[in-house]
């Protein structure tokens, strides 16, 4: 089993990701991962990342096709693809000291700061998931809540 993404163009319409989730629940395959945008034209692009064989994600790729609301099914090689996630972080009430602390950690890893407000501190991070792992792990002291995305990716062939 290894690491498999799809990218999935599809018509923006009601329904179409019920449609598409139906196709792994049914074969009890767990989506890691899912992310949707809107491209220019209108249509929607859906990232999908899962662990599967090679036949399974073949079949699944052609099941998708099938789907009325599909337009094109891309199976991306995560090896030559640009991935990126985001976090938004939100931290406890913290008193001067550890605002000072938070904030460098945070621009340690790469991220920003966003607002500091009554001694709340909201920032961004960026990058490789486990880049984004790593620095939510070792900034849990301070956090409060935590909002990231799903991982996104695009292939650079």
């Amino acid at each position: 089993m290894k690491t498999r993404i799809f990218s999935i163009l599809c018509e923006n319409v009601p329904g179409v990701m019920m449609r598409v989730s139906r196709c792994f629940t049914r074969r009890q395959i767990n989506l890691d991962s899912v992310t949707v945008g809107i491209e220019p034209s209108g249509l929607a692009r859906i990232i999908l990342s899962f662990q599967a064989d090679d036949h399974t994600t073949e079949h699944l790729r052609k099941v998708l096709e099938r789907l009325i609301p599909i337009v094109n099914v891309e199976i991306i090689d995560p090896e030559k693809a640009a991935v990126r996630e985001i976090a938004l972080l939100k931290s406890r009430r913290l008193d001067d000291r550890e605002v000072m602390e938070f904030v460098q950690k945070v621009e340690e890893k790469g991220g920003r700061i966003l607002e500091v407000r009554d001694g709340i501190v909201i920032a961004e991070l960026s990058g490789e998931h486990s880049k984004v792992e790593e620095a939510v792990k070792e900034l849990s002291p301070y956090l409060k809540e935590v909002a990231r995305s799903g991982q996104v990716y695009l292939s650079k062939e």
